[in-house]
């Protein structure tokens, strides 16, 4: 695609030494990528700057170069005479812009739905998706899970946790659309945010969960997490609102001026829509939906009254995108949630397995609240210290956990280049009784959900926390394949002549 380096909106080029108008084959921010016509984007992280591999992206065949170091670049434009070089303002912005122009932007062709909190997002990801796929618009989700379009999961390389780079996402959008889906939900880190990653994007809709302390090793202090949350709604037309947060709604309400709908468990709230008297079975929770002046009983397939919240707001979103009552009310029960979120597994005998990516006190507070509601004889959970997150969180979670669970094993998720016995002791420093009979070690996840199943018996519930939906481990900066599921099936299939035999002798 030819690209006119001045025309680009928002990108703030302060010079371009060579020509204005240069036609790339890619965007790329990982010079390893590089091939003939790329332009090379020098983003610098924490451990990498770009400016570093301009020449390795150079003997790749990157024909644009573009960066903050105007020093470097003006050297090396001497060099190689026959290549772009623009110094930039801010990198990050001008990636964001020139991936919005290389990929037509797209995003102006489909209808864009971002999801900001702690917790949820990938949840409420999934609802909107499975919501709005049924009632008529074919939509994809991307996050955590990866990126699941109407007719199943693309084949995308994730290279972020959550938010993938600018050049990845629009990439993604042109896909989709090029394949007929409208409408993409997706998750919003408040890293993404600060990275610009989901710069340019006027988002139709901007979905709030709720607000907690995390991600402090990135933004220092929980005011500056909370600023980078509320930029979405700077770039948004419309908001989703959970006014029973604390932490974040009311800020939202007073700075947005579009149109907002407002949630609430709290039937005292005035929100516009409200959820009340939840009760929960063995399939699903039914519950009271109070919206646009009338109430119904409802009954989703989903567990936790967390996560009727969330489901309220993929129900307003559906309102503000125009969509009518009657339909929607027809779509809930009817709704898909996302691998790995209160996931309930029931075919290993009379326990049941729960995943779900709780990994942060907060969420383990309400998992642990909504567990307890299942029937069960004992109760075995799963905590995680993340090697690559926060470290201050990480006690927090064993605080959260003492005394509500018969056996609890503390391991470790992406330990990155931190050793693994030492995270597992600094989680177990939360505990007021730190060498309790039933807390136990697991220096690995896959060890940690060993450990969970061999204390499991009959009627017992076992709970497994954290990464178990991420698909790998990151370890010393490699990605090591890694499944619950896979584990768990294995283990049962080993020991698959014990269970027979105590389940016969039960």
């Amino acid at each position: 695609m030819n690209i006119c380096i001045s025309s680009l909106e928002n990108s703030e080029v302060i010079d371009i030494i060579g020509k204005d108008n240069v036609a790339i084959s890619s965007v790329i921010y990982d010079s390893r990528k590089a091939a003939e016509g790329s332009a090379f984007i020098c983003v610098s992280g924490e451990n990498h700057d770009g400016h570093d591999y301009i020449e390795q992206a150079i003997e790749k065949g990157a024909v644009l170069i573009a960066g903050e170091n105007a020093q470097i670049l003006k050297q090396l434009s001497i060099k190689y005479s026959e290549i772009t070089f623009v110094i930039v303002r801010f990198a990050r912005d001008f990636l964001a812009q020139l991936s919005i122009q290389f990929h037509s932007r797209a995003h102006e062709k489909i209808t864009t739905v971002g999801v900001t909190g702690t917790n949820g997002k990938t949840t409420v990801t999934a609802y909107v998706r499975s919501l709005m796929n049924q009632l008529g618009t074919p939509s994809t989700l991307i996050g955590t899970n990866g990126v699941l379009t109407s007719k199943g999961k693309m084949d995308f390389q994730q290279t972020t946790p959550t938010t993938p780079e600018a050049p990845d996402l629009h990439g993604i959008f042109e896909k989709i659309y090029t394949h007929g889906d409208r409408l993409a939900a997706m998750e919003v880190s408040s890293v993404a945010i600060e990275q610009k990653r989901t710069a340019g994007i006027p988002f139709d809709v901007a979905i709030h969960t709720n607000l907690s302390p995390e991600h402090l090793e990135f933004h220092h202090t929980f005011e500056n997490y909370k600023k980078a949350k509320l930029k979405l709604f700077q770039q948004a037309k419309t908001a989703v609102v959970n006014i029973d947060d604390s932490g974040m709604g009311r800020d939202i309400l007073k700075c947005f001026s579009g149109p907002v709908i407002t949630y609430s468990l709290d039937r005292h709230s005035g929100a516009d829509i409200i959820a009340m008297n939840m009760r929960t079975s063995g399939t699903g929770t039914s519950f009271e939906l109070r919206i646009q002046n009338k109430s119904y009983i409802v009954r989703a397939p989903i567990f936790g009254d967390y996560n009727v919240a969330n489901l309220l707001s993929a129900i307003g979103t559906a309102v503000l995108l125009g969509h009518s009552l009657p339909s929607i009310l027809y779509a809930i029960p009817r709704i898909e949630g996302p691998e790995g979120r209160f996931e309930v597994l029931q075919q290993y005998g009379s326990r049941n397995i729960i995943l779900d990516y709780a990994h942060t006190p907060v969420a383990l507070t309400n998992l642990l609240a909504q567990v307890k509601k299942l029937p069960h004889k004992r109760l075995i959970v799963m905590i995680a210290g993340i090697g690559i997150r926060d470290r201050d969180k990480m006690p927090k979670m064993a605080e959260v956990i003492e005394g509500h669970a018969d056996e609890v094993v503390v391991t470790v998720d992406h330990p990155g280049f931190n050793d693994p016995n030492e995270i597992v002791s600094h989680v177990i420093t939360g505990f007021k009784n730190q060498h309790a009979v039933n807390v136990h070690r697991a220096p690995t996840r896959r060890e940690g959900v060993l450990s969970s199943l061999a204390l499991s018996r009959e009627g017992d519930l076992v709970v497994l926390t954290s990464g178990c939906i991420n698909g790998a481990q990151i370890v010393k900066g490699e990605k090591i394949p890694h499944s619950d599921k896979d584990i768990i099936a294995e283990y049962f299939e080993q020991h698959r002549e014990d269970f027979e035999r105590d389940y016969v002798e039960a």
